[in-house]
């Protein structure tokens, strides 16, 4: 009977980050669960190139890895063909095989790979569709795929922020949406901006920009995206879970760091007098944050457009609350 106990496969399965193209896999033709050791043995004599193989079940659901390394090291000695022709594949199958689901994140992707031990630290990984051998993915495709990515964003890079634009935004929310797992898209305004620019100046205003930047990537954890529209607008995507004390972490953050950025008499009587669309001169209260978060179900959103019309409602009903805001929608599907 046919026994897997020697292979311990680690599967993984998340949601997407940066997710893993189609084109970056390697086929090879797996082994059925049954074959026969020798039998192994003679496609790798037959094709030099060849440094793994995949083992499957009848259902294609993997079970095991057989690589290069380890054929040379059972088959290395003189009598070794004798002493295993009548043994199967089961064998010959690594202690430890990644198993990773298509639609795995690039970075989770990396960070799997590069976690094990300097033996087989080049082993190329499994990949799944739904539990189902799609390919092969060796350490040097990942390498490709994230440098790929990182010359990407930094085209679409704010240059103030150095956080992703519009564009990553926008494939960010499109890939998660396709990944078809919960997230929390938070629109961030900055209410009040245009006057503090207007009375301090440009410099003292990217110094706000930037503020705000460095304390989205501080309140947000490893999975959050966190991108800058333009201006003094920014998204984060949130996983679900902690997303509303990490936005308010970041609320009570704002309000205590940037009343520092405001001279003292201006912090102490609590406003700014300046001009509002009409040219009139009236008192503007501090600096503030709204905070406009529509939780993505899945399914709900077919793309970033229809999810950025429901968080422009979304986050005009949080400008009109004063102060420091997080406004949920309440719109039901």
């Amino acid at each position: 009977m046919f026994d897997v106990s020697n292979a311990q496969i680690r599967a993984v399965e998340t949601e997407p980050d940066e997710v893993l193209a189609a084109a970056a896999l390697q086929y090879a033709e797996p082994v059925n669960g049954g074959a026969m050791a020798t039998a192994v043995l003679e496609r790798f004599r037959r094709d030099e190139n060849l440094m793994a193989l995949p083992v499957v079940d009848a259902e294609m659901r993997p079970l095991g890895l057989v690589t290069r390394r380890k054929i040379l090291s059972v088959f290395g000695h003189k009598f070794s063909h004798e002493l295993y022709r009548r043994k199967q594949v089961d064998f010959l199958m690594e202690e430890s095989a990644i198993v990773l689901d298509i639609r795995v994140g690039i970075e989770k992707i990396s960070h799997t790979m590069t976690d094990r031990e300097a033996y087989c630290a080049f082993d190329p990984a499994i990949i799944t569709s739904d539990g189902v051998y799609s390919g092969m993915l060796s350490v040097i495709s990942v390498l490709r795929s994230i440098t790929q990515s990182r010359i990407e964003q930094a085209f679409d890079c704010n240059p103030l922020t150095h956080l992703p634009g519009n564009n990553s935004i926008n494939m960010e929310i499109d890939r998660r949406l396709q990944g078809g797992g919960l997230f929390v898209l938070a629109y961030i305004d900055l209410d009040f901006f245009k006057v503090f620019n207007d009375h301090y100046g440009y410099e003292r205003g990217d110094r706000v920009i930037q503020l705000v930047a460095e304390l989205l990537r501080d309140c947000t954890g490893p999975d959050d995206f966190t991108g800058h529209v333009g201006g003094d607008d920014f998204v984060i995507l949130f996983e679900p879970e902690q997303w509303r004390s990490r936005a308010e972490r970041l609320l009570d953050h704002f309000q205590r760091e940037s009343a520092l950025l405001y001279d003292a008499s201006d912090r102490e009587q609590g406003y700014l007098v300046g001009e509002n669309r009409q040219g009139e001169r009236m008192c503007f209260q501090l600096m503030s944050l709204s905070v406009a978060a529509v939780p993505c179900d899945p399914g709900v959103f077919r793309s970033h457009i229809e999810l950025a019309e429901v968080a422009s409602e979304v986050k005009h009903k949080a400008k009109l609350v004063p102060g420091n805001s997080i406004v949920v929608n309440q719109r039901h599907y």
